[in-house]
């Protein structure tokens, strides 16, 4: 009786917690659909709901393209951080190089950096390249430490046994990087790939110092510059939200399955 007891309590509680959570998302989507500068105005009556904010949002000249941008950038990024960081994290896991482990915690320090610091450096570096202004400026800063941390762990995990065996069966180091360590750190790969995609999609300062045109911008960097044209509509911000909420949250649960299957395939059983 007593357990049972608990786990109604445990279930409450969670319950209350989901519904705390929960609240600021149905808020966001619920004053989208009306034209308000009173962010504390909760009549959602029909006669008061309009798409008069999504209108002004897909009505922008350049609205195809932002969207465009934004989704290439991000899952090329994807693409991109993901193969760097696993083939990084691999070297650093599983190949006896010199300064292997110095190099290792040198990478990891630049973690403590904040992103904002190294934006002057990484602007100079960009420009003095000429590629101001391009998909390359937008998409090769994406991969981070972070990515080759995850990945560097997770490949510590494999059995040497495993790769001594792929060794011994005649398959190279690239061979064995693909066939072997790959599969069984699918579910790190769809966490790294969930956080990159996030991240490139919301990201608004370096898309905003890198890329001046209109045709480069990204649809959160548009968004934004709507949002300062039409400051003081409540509901125009929170369509904005919502249009940038959306794509990462579907991607999220779409990979969301994948990341569980992952678990299953990839878990080693001693």
């Amino acid at each position: 009786m007593k357990k049972v007891i608990n786990k109604i309590f445990i279930y409450i509680f969670m319950l209350i917690i989901i519904f705390i959570s929960v609240i600021p998302f149905v808020y966001m989507v619920m004053m989208s659909f009306k034209s308000t500068t009173n962010a504390y105005d909760f009549d959602f009556s029909l006669e008061k709901l309009t798409l008069m904010q999504y209108q002004k949002i897909f009505s922008l000249a350049n609205f195809p393209n932002y969207v465009f941008n934004s989704v290439f950038v991000a899952v090329v990024g994807v693409i991109l951080t993901v193969t760097v960081c696993s083939l990084a994290g691999y070297a650093f896991a599983k190949m006896d190089f010199k300064g292997n482990d110095k190099l290792f915690i040198f990478l990891i320090m630049t973690m403590v950096v904040p992103s904002e610091v190294i934006i002057i450096p990484l602007f100079l570096i960009i420009k003095n390249l000429g590629w101001l202004n391009t998909f390359k400026a937008l998409i090769l800063p994406l991969p981070t430490a972070f990515g080759v941390f995850i990945m560097r762990q997770a490949i510590l995990d494999i059995p040497n046994d495993l790769i001594n065996a792929a060794k011994i069966d005649g398959c190279g180091r690239l061979r064995i990087f693909f066939k072997v360590v790959l599969p069984m750190v699918k579910s790190s790969i769809i966490a790294l790939s969930i956080f990159t995609f996030v991240g490139a999609w919301n990201n608004f300062l370096w898309p905003m110092v890198s890329c001046s045109k209109q045709e480069m911008k990204t649809l959160p960097l548009a968004l934004g510059m709507m949002k300062t044209l039409y400051n003081t509509d409540v509901g125009l911000t929170m369509a904005c939200a919502v249009i940038n909420f959306l794509p990462p949250f579907i991607f999220y649960v779409f990979m969301q399955s994948k990341f569980k299957e992952g678990m299953t395939l990839s878990g080693i059983k001693g």
